[in-house]
C-alpha cells in the first residue's frame, strides 16, 4: 500500500522551510525524483498544502 506523506502550513500559506522538510520528509520516505506531488493553492496562488504517495518497495 503507498505511503501519504502530506504537509500543511503552520500558518496560513507554506514557507520555504516547510516545502524543503516536505521534500526531505518525501525521500526519507522512499520517493524518487520521478514521482509527481499534488497541493491545493490559495485564490492567490499561495501554496497551502503538499500531497505525494509513495509506492512500498517491492
Amino acid at each position: 500500500m503507498p505511503k501519504k506523506i502530506e504537509h500543511a502550513p503552520a500558518g496560513k500559506f507554506m514557507t520555504l522551510e516547510e516545502i524543503a522538510a516536505f521534500v526531505a520528509d518525501a525521500y526519507a520516505a522512499g520517493a524518487t525524483g520521478s514521482d509527481t506531488p499534488t497541493g491545493r493553492l490559495s485564490f492567490g496562488g499561495k501554496l497551502q498544502q503538499l500531497v505525494v504517495s509513495v509506492a512500498d518497495p517491492e
